[in-house]
């Protein structure tokens, strides 16, 4: 059995040698192969021609060139049949290989530049797992890296965007987080990770899970507004969890604007109408100039002035008494203000159509004139 065992080990040592013989030739052959068209290039500069250049395949080589040089390292840096190192390609192929991380980055750069991610992706996936391989132990030639986070942000974007490899970004998204720190950039690196979660998501239970996580982020990030957004767009879509989410919100943070007007909306439409301007009213006091909430109040108002006519008018004659008519007129001259307010703060409708809504109340106040002047606007 001693006999076997050693036996056994020392072809698995001789495999491995092979085998790192054989991915050094592949690598020289696809440097080589690299080098060529980098040479042409370089003489187009240089001495002014115009010879032709295979750009496609000066980078699909040195990506290969790269890979192979890796891989190549792993089985040189396999032990011997006595359990001793001898590494045989490593210092020849170290610095070529720290040269080729700039190709692999230039390289996808010029893919995703002609919209050819499948490539651009190959670039930086060889790039990045280039960073901190053993063929540069030993070696001061990729201690720092300035690009990582940055290459693997791009590549995080496209896997997501492009290729749905959920998976795979979320992977590239953490690497980015971890390399690059500044506060922006790993929101943007998070939000990649947030999107490719929900996206995975393919039972319901997949989408409690992932509701709890966010849940549990926003909570201990309360001024990150994304992970209110992501929450929000959920319970839009399940508007009979809604009104019980958002009273944990306002529980969590009664000075989120957000949360008072989105609850000022379900009640609106279920024409709570005393409900929603109260709502509305508590994400005015957060944000005087929240116009949308603004507007809102004046549309409530408008449509509880129309219940309170068909309540007090007769339900035989249709008339209404001038007592109650005043009533109707105070509410309606209410509405007006928010309106007209709403008008003030965004004159040229970019968020709210104030028009068709003051409009319709300056017709009921009998004002004429201002009526047909929301008119001309529609």
């Amino acid at each position: 059995m001693m006999a076997m065992a050693t036996m056994t080990s020392s072809a698995f040592a001789q495999t491995a040698k092979e085998q790192a013989e054989l991915l050094n030739n592949e690598a020289k052959a696809h440097y080589e192969a690299f080098q060529n068209e980098q040479n042409v290039l370089t003489q187009n500069v240089t001495e002014k021609k115009n010879l032709p250049v295979d750009t496609v395949k000066m980078y699909t080589e040195a990506f290969a060139a790269l890979d192979a040089m890796m891989k190549c390292d792993a089985f040189d840096a396999q032990p011997n049949e006595k359990g001793k190192v001898k590494l045989k390609y490593r210092s020849s192929n170290a610095p070529t290989a720290a040269n080729l991380r700039i190709s692999a980055i230039q390289g996808g750069e010029y893919f995703r530049g002609v919209g050819d991610y499948t490539n651009a992706l190959k670039g930086y996936q060889v790039y990045i797992n280039s960073f901190g391989h053993s063929i540069f132990e030993g070696t001061d030639l990729v201690k720092q890296d300035p690009y990582i986070g940055q290459i693997a942000y791009i590549a995080a974007f496209l896997e997501y965007s492009q290729n749905k490899n959920y998976d795979e970004a979320i992977k590239y998204a953490e690497t980015s987080k971890k390399f690059d720190t500044d506060s922006a950039s790993v929101s943007n690196a998070d939000e990649i990770i947030l999107f490719a979660k929900k996206d995975r998501c393919k039972t319901a239970e997949d989408s409690a899970a992932f509701i709890n996580e966010i849940k549990e982020l926003h909570k201990a990030n309360i001024a990150n507004q994304r992970y209110f957004n992501l929450l929000n767009a959920y319970y839009d879509d399940h508007q009979d969890l809604k009104s019980a989410w958002l009273e944990e919100e306002i529980a969590l943070d009664p000075t989120n604007k957000m949360v008072w007007a989105n609850k000022g909306v379900i009640e609106m439409n279920a024409e709570k109408y005393d409900e929603a301007i109260e709502s509305y009213k508590k994400a005015m006091e957060i944000d005087p100039n929240f116009v949308q909430v603004v507007f809102n109040i004046g549309v409530c108002l408008n449509s509880k002035a129309v219940n309170l006519n068909d309540q007090l008018s007769d339900k035989k004659t249709g008339t209404i008494t001038k007592a109650n008519l005043e009533k109707v007129k105070a509410v309606l001259n209410e509405a007006k203000q928010y309106l007209e307010k709403a008008k003030e703060l965004d004159p040229d409708r970019e968020k709210v159509n104030w028009a068709y809504a003051l409009g319709r109340v300056y017709y009921a106040l009998g004002d004429t004139a201002n009526y047909e002047a929301m008119e001309a606007l529609q």
